[in-house]
């Protein structure tokens, strides 16, 4: 055992290691038994050290935090100040710059700022981005009960790529597994990387959302901005990543697919506006609209997404 590791004192440490050592020896033997005991470390994750992953979810958050709230306030900096025309827009880390070649690196290029940019050009006009990393629909039913007053403003939604991946590790044990010493880190993401394929094929629902609770929670939060007296709701549909990341994720396209069929389903039902965004980098070519990891959009995927909107919004 590493001496390292010891050196931290906790007794779950111990077993920790001693279950992530005993996946990887199972898996050379049986491939389905080395992945159930993977995911019973997982849940040994989900137990460890609640005082110090509880501080380290706050720092992380506080971070997460911070960084919407600048990018909201570089939003109210060019935004009109008695705005006739006002947009709420509520998004993950696809809302937000990012830096890099390519790249939306600031509000101005950003949907948001592009968007914003063309209501200013008809008139006064204002966009109140709430976009944060890692955001999920509870999020949207957050913000829209909590933030928004909704009266006479649009409402733009656009999450779901959080909701929906098959995830190595919940929000808790990816926060725990980094509190833990190097080697013993390593040798958890090294079991979850290599059998990758495997674990999503024996459990296809470790989601941050189900599909149910992510219908609900979208349905719920734009018949709430209804009922505040919303202009007007759009969904925007969750960007599949290109095929390349398929080959270790399998049934991607179907698992992205199914929660789309419901925005696409509730975009109807509820008479809201819908934003294509998957066909459109599709059709564009995701090399063109999306960013170098192939997840986030490029300063073209933010144009696409900006004229997207306008267009199915027109002058409603």
């Amino acid at each position: 055992m590493n001496g390292g590791v010891r050196q931290q004192g906790d007794v779950s440490v111990v077993e920790i290691e001693r279950q992530i050592d005993l996946a990887h020896v199972l898996s050379r033997k049986s491939l389905q038994e080395g992945v159930e005991q993977f995911k019973h470390v997982r849940r040994l994750l989900s137990d460890y050290d609640p005082v110090r992953v509880s501080n380290a979810t706050d720092k992380e958050r506080g971070n997460l935090d911070r960084e919407a709230v600048s990018f909201e306030k570089a939003a109210l900096k060019i935004s009109s100040s008695a705005p006739e025309r006002k947009l709420v827009l509520i998004s993950d880390s696809l809302g937000l710059p990012r830096t890099g070649d390519g790249e939306a690196t600031k509000f101005e290029t950003t949907y948001s700022g592009l968007i914003l940019a063309y209501f200013q050009s008809r008139g006064s006009a204002s966009v109140r981005p709430l976009c944060r990393r890692y955001a999920t629909s509870e999020y949207v039913v957050d913000a829209v009960s909590t933030r928004v007053a909704c009266d006479r403003e649009d409402l733009l939604i656009h999450v779901g790529l959080n909701d929906c991946a098959v995830r190595m590790f919940q929000e808790k044990q990816r926060i725990a597994l980094g509190t833990l010493l190097p080697d013993l880190r390593q040798k958890i993401l090294r079991f979850s990387q290599v059998y990758r394929s495997a674990i999503i094929n024996s459990d296809f629902d470790h989601t941050y959302t189900s599909l149910l609770l992510f219908r609900e929670r979208l349905e719920e939060a734009a018949t709430l901005a209804l009922s505040k007296g919303a202009r007007s709701v759009s969904f925007a549909t969750i960007v599949l990543p290109p095929i390349k990341f398929g080959a270790s994720t399998p049934q991607m396209a179907w698992n992205f697919t199914r929660y789309n069929m419901v925005i696409y389903d509730l975009a109807k039902s509820l008479n809201c506006h819908l934003i294509d965004i998957d066909r459109l980098c599709w059709e564009h070519g995701t090399s063109e609209a999306l960013g170098s990891d192939g997840m986030h959009l490029s300063a073209a995927g933010h144009r696409l997404m900006a004229d997207a909107y306008v267009k199915a919004i027109g002058d409603c």
